[in-house]
């Protein structure tokens, strides 16, 4: 049990590190509102792998993996959504520098906002159920203690939340958004693309 633990964790903080959607989504909600909304954005991305872990324990991640009509309403609907978020992005208006607190606090978005985009980002994406389903198949097998999935379920949550986290203080530091003060205004412009992007990939993901 203690070598699945290990390599679960492993695995875990090696997918969240790859950039992805939830990347890109932390990434715009730090840069252009604050470090509040990343970290809450964070919690949101933790949230829907609560759900995720929840239905693979279930057994519902296989009937999602094997029906075509249930796999393709989550894809559309996460294609959808993340270019959406994409486009809205786009359609930000430049603001002043982005080192600027006083600015990046009075433009910040409400904390349940930033806690629906990571959650809605990750819970829609079809990839992450499929990913979910592997982990459970191969290495958390059927036969495994409650006790014991439930210690997965906890790692595999404070994993990814605490690198989603540390990725939203790690922007918000003073040095590096005065670095990224030079290119202030394609920053929004550059997260929308990626977005779009995702949502487009994703639309033409098959089962």
């Amino acid at each position: 049990m203690f070598a699945q633990f290990f390599t679960i964790g492993l695995l875990m903080l090696m997918s969240s590190m790859l950039p992805g959607p939830d990347f890109a989504l932390v990434t715009k909600n730090t840069l252009l509102y604050s470090r509040r909304a990343g970290i809450y954005t964070s919690l949101g991305v933790g949230s829907a792998i609560l759900v995720h872990i929840t239905y693979c324990m279930l057994g519902l991640a296989l009937v999602i993996s094997q029906s075509i009509v249930a796999f393709n309403i989550i894809k559309y609907l996460g294609a959808t959504y993340l270019i959406y978020l994409g486009i809205m992005s786009l359609l930000t208006p430049q603001r002043g520098s982005i080192a600027n607190s006083t600015t990046r606090e009075t433009t910040t978005i409400a904390n349940l906002t930033a806690f629906r985009h990571g959650f809605l980002c990750n819970l829609l994406n079809p990839k992450a159920t499929l990913f979910f389903l592997a982990l459970f198949t191969v290495i958390i097998k059927p036969g495994t203690p409650l006790i014991w999935e439930i210690v997965y379920a906890v790692e595999m949550f404070v994993i990814i939340t605490c690198w989603f986290i540390g990725l939203a203080f790690l922007l918000s530091h003073p040095r590096v958004l005065s670095a990224l003060n030079k290119i202030e205004k394609y920053i929004s412009k550059i997260v929308g693309v990626f977005l779009i992007g995702f949502g487009t990939v994703l639309a033409f993901v098959k089962q």
